[in-house]
């Protein structure tokens, strides 16, 4: 339930409204009317009195390059036949515009951005700066999808239209009044208007930052749409956008953007008020009535009750709201006949409005409404389960045929669920199925309306209950059996019926270990005796002699079975033999498993008993700690395991811990020193006449703690003469020197790296992988100076190793990169004089790889080229040998470095005069 309160729909507009042009408000909606057609409406809120700007029609972008100019339908025709909208009162005109299109195939990206823009909005909106001069832009972003997948989809439907009007001072609400009817769920959130595919209404102002202050906020429900603007502080025109999304089983399937106008005005009237209500449940096939009350605190009033919502538009004579209006108070009851086709996930919306006739002074008619937003979920009635009992090894499970909905188009069958021992709740109408009651189902989908389990053991109480299963149904080229399922809901759960199976055969005990050794092991085997009640076991047809036969298996899956005791009786009554001392076997390596046979009549096995294993201890050393784990494979349920631990001092085992999981880490223990531990199990069986606990025993197992923990990874900090360069002059002017890296870090702190013993220290050549470069085994030492011959390019990782020889994760690295510098004279005199006869780069040139050098004459005429660096060029021509004249030349040179990532070309190429002067 959720309050509304706003000014009428129906008031007249103030002269605040001005010389406005056109477009108010709007949004698209659309149906598909097949896998890739669609029917598109565009709904429009227009100023009336702006003739110029009426639009017959509207263009259409459907998002896949094509457009279409859609016709107005609705409204009185004018004499030419062409409907003219329908006039609303207050200078609201309401335009809708319709057209169909037919899409190739699913779009590449997801979706057709399907959306219209129209000039102009009208002028004089508070909160969008210039909005005369500012486009009116809808969209709603077409999600086309497999319908053998997803089923067919269509946009939400908003009841209330997206106009609405507000008071100064006085909260405003307003409820859009969605639904999806395909029963999808929807989200709300108010977004920034668009002025086209791309842009954003520019400048735009929340409502709430017009006059800012703590009292003036406004929001958006996420989850039912209601918008609540707490308080209006100034008179006047705002527009928002609410983007509604649309999901299916968590995946969107498409958006809708609804740009709104909100009209506060300035008038001492108050609100009346509705009754509220608590949203609520019903049982498909029930009638939900409910009389609603409302009333007008100011004496003198009349008060018009109405209601609009989804289950008006699902079936026109299903539910029913006749409304009234009357002076001070107004009563009405809504009634509704459900149907199984109501059944859905989401709940149905109905807005309740009352409206009051508040007149101002000066006659004109400005009434307040409230607004009630009731939910309503219509629930899939129970199952009747009528019969649950035991056949043979089996339990057969049988409910009511005539359920009222399995006909319902989203009937998708019955399904089963199941639990040991009995949760006797009896289910409200909100509830819908079984999550959170300890149930596990174990069948679905079931189109008959019997089941039986053949997954049940001997000395359990299996109780069971049906859920019925709807969901939107997909069918891939309409062949049923490729059905996909989506938006699914269950029904109310059936009452429980519980059952277990006859007990004529033997039901196991213990299997718990009394001694642990590798060769002189012992364990303790006890079982139960089958019972000779009514439904068990008949002894006229199965006399005797009987006998029970003990097998064990090695593991806990009765591998390599042995026969290790036999004990018989000529009478059943005197068969009471039922322990057994399993000795001389593996207790601490291995676990066992046991099983017990029943025979009639000497050798007539009657049945067996399930298998039952010895709880088997496993323990994982770690840091100061101990992990450990055990594992039972047993017929009764282990509820919760106490874990001892030997007392290194008395040698005697205490009760650490009690646990309801088959693990448990002890902590805070002293690497290198022997724990030992064992642990009880507490068991039960859900059936009848059955001893409860059943105590069992692991095996003793013993360990040591050790670090296992590595240290953290140093944080490495990498220097070299590069650090000191400031421009590629410097660079070179630092002459040839020696290439390394100094390698700096900090040995981890005491919490994770107290007993760092040795850094590794890997390197990376560029484009190469890592490879451990050297030791350095002081662990006070935490420099490394690596000496390189032609680059210092490279990325470096260090790791600390402790004592027990963890080494840190190799996670964080440092790369460092060469700094290139390779400068050209602008002259040389290649005269052969001795001096200056080959032109070169400056030396020492650094960290260049090739370079592209190309020297052109005035003629632009190439004479010489290298892809050496030393470039030696003697001043003759690449084609003739022969010296080249004097002059001016010039060259163009592309440098190839040695870089990081490999050779790489410097994106700016060198280029200048040379001077070539031979003299005397």
């Amino acid at each position: 339930m959720r309050k509304v309160v706003l000014i009428g729909l129906s008031c007249i507009l103030l002269g605040h409204i001005g010389y406005a042009t056109h477009n108010r408000a709007g949004e698209i909606v659309f149906k598909q009317i097949s896998y890739l057609s669609y029917e598109a409406t565009i709904v429009t809120y227009s100023k009336k009195s702006s003739v110029p700007a009426d639009r017959d029609t509207l263009t259409i972008n459907w998002g896949d390059g094509t457009t279409q100019k859609l016709a107005r339908f609705n409204g009185p025709a004018d004499n030419n036949g062409q409907p003219q909208g329908v006039a609303l009162g207050n200078d609201i005109k309401l335009n809708k515009y319709r057209g169909t299109h037919t899409y190739s195939g699913i779009p590449p990206k997801g979706f057709y951005q399907v959306f219209m823009t129209d000039p102009n909005r009208i002028a004089g909106i508070i909160n969008i700066a210039s909005s005369v001069n500012v486009e009116f832009f809808l969209e709603d972003p077409l999600h086309i999808y497999n319908p053998a997948n997803f089923g067919t989809n269509n946009s939400p439907v908003l009841l209330n239209a997206p106009i609405d009007f507000a008071n100064k001072n006085d909260t405003f609400r307003h409820n859009p009044n969605a639904y999806d009817p395909d029963g999808d769920s929807l989200t709300f959130e108010l977004v920034v208007p668009k002025r086209n595919p791309s842009m954003f209404v520019p400048n735009y102002q929340y409502p709430d930052e017009v006059m800012p202050g703590p009292d003036n906020n406004i929001t958006i429900d996420r989850q039912t749409g209601e918008v609540v603007w707490g308080v209006p502080g100034k008179k006047g025109i705002y527009n928002i956008a609410i983007l509604v999304k649309e999901y299916r089983d968590g995946i969107k399937m498409g958006t809708l953007l609804r740009d709104m106008q909100i009209i506060v005005e300035e008038e001492p009237n108050d609100p009346p008020r509705i009754s509220p209500l608590k949203d609520t449940c019903v049982v498909a096939g029930s009638e939900l009535s409910k009389e609603v009350t409302a009333w007008d605190p100011d004496v003198g009033q009349a008060v018009e009750l109405t209601a609009t919502g989804a289950p008006f538009k699902l079936d026109a004579d299903s539910a029913q709201f006749p409304g009234d209006a009357a002076m001070d108070t107004a009563t009405s009851t809504f009634s509704w006949q459900t149907t199984c086709e109501h059944i859905r996930k989401e709940p149905y919306q109905v807005v309740l409005k009352a409206e009051d006739d508040y007149t101002t002074i000066a006659g004109t008619s400005i009434p307040l409404t409230d607004l009630e937003t009731w939910e309503i979920t219509v629930i899939a009635p129970p199952p009747g389960l009528t019969n649950v009992e035991p056949s043979g090894d089996a339990i057969d499970v049988r409910w009511n045929q005539n359920y009222p909905c399995d006909e319902a188009e989203d009937f998708t069958g019955f399904s089963v669920w199941r639990r040991i021992g009995s949760n006797p709740f009896q289910p409200d109408s909100c509830e819908r199925g079984l999550k959170g009651r300890g149930y596990t189902q174990v069948a679905g989908d079931l189109q008959n309306v019997s089941y039986t389990d053949q997954d049940v053991k001997q000395g359990q109480n299996y109780c069971y209950r049906i859920v019925a299963d709807f969901a939107g149904i997909s069918v891939t080229n309409n062949v049923t059996g490729n059905e996909n399922n989506f938006n699914k809901t269950e029904s109310i759960p059936s009452n429980e019926k519980c059952a277990e199976l006859s007990r004529d055969v033997p039901v196991i005990l213990h299997a718990s270990v009394r001694q642990t050794d590798p060769a002189s092991g012992r364990t303790y085997v006890s079982w139960r005796k089958p019972l000779t009640t009514a439904d068990n076991l008949d002894t006229s047809q199965h006399p005797g002699p009987y006998s029970f036969k003990l097998l064990r298996g090695k593991g806990q899956d009765m591998t390599d079975t042995t026969q290790i005791f036999t004990t018989s009786s000529p009478y059943f009554g005197t068969l009471n033999d039922t322990t057994f001392i399993d000795t001389q076997i593996d207790t601490k390596g291995e676990p066992h498993s046991y099983q017990v046979a029943f025979y009639a009549e000497g050798d007539e096995l009657i049945g067996r008993s399930e298998v039952a294993s010895t709880i088997f201890l496993q323990i994982a050393p770690a840091d100061n700690q101990l992990a450990l784990q055990w594992d039972a494979q047993v017929p009764w349920l282990n509820e919760k395991y106490a874990v001892f631990r030997r007392n290194n001092s008395t040698g005697n085992y205490q009760p650490l811990d009690t646990v309801s999981e088959s693990a448990y880490v002890d902590s805070g223990l002293t690497n290198e020193v022997e724990y030992c531990y064992y642990v009880e199990s507490f068991g039960y069986y859900t059936g009848s006449q059955l001893p409860s606990p059943l105590l069992n025993l692991s095996q003793k197992n013993c360990a040591k703690p050790i670090d296992t923990i590595p240290p953290c990874a140093p944080v490495v900090d990498v220097a070299n003469y590069c650090s000191e360069v400031k421009n590629e002059r410097t660079n070179c002017e630092l002459g040839t020197g020696e290439l390394y890296n100094d390698l700096m870090w900090q040995k981890p702190n005491v919490v994770c790296g107290g007993d760092v013993v040795q850094y590794n220290v890997y390197f990376a050549r560029p484009q190469k992988n890592y490879q451990q470069l050297t030791t350095v085994t002081n662990p006070k030492d935490t420099s490394y100076r690596h000496e390189r011959r032609s680059s210092i390019a490279g990325c470096y990782k260090v790791t600390a190793v402790d004592s027990a020889g963890n080494e840190s994760d190799v996670v964080l690295e440092e790369c460092v990169d060469n700094c290139p510098c390779y400068l050209l004279p602008n002259s040389f005199t290649p005269n052969q004089d001795g001096a200056n006869d080959l032109y070169t780069p400056f030396m020492p040139y650094r960290f260049i790889e090739k370079v592209d050098f190309r020297v052109y004459n005035q003629w632009g005429n190439l004479v010489f080229q290298t892809s050496d660096p030393d470039i030696k060029w003697d001043g003759t021509h690449l084609n003739t040998g022969k010296p080249v004249d004097e002059g001016t030349y010039y060259y163009k040179c592309d440098v190839f470095e040695k870089r990081l990532e490999g050779t790489v070309k410097r994106k700016k190429p060198l280029n200048g005069y040379i001077e070539l002067i031979r003299g005397q």
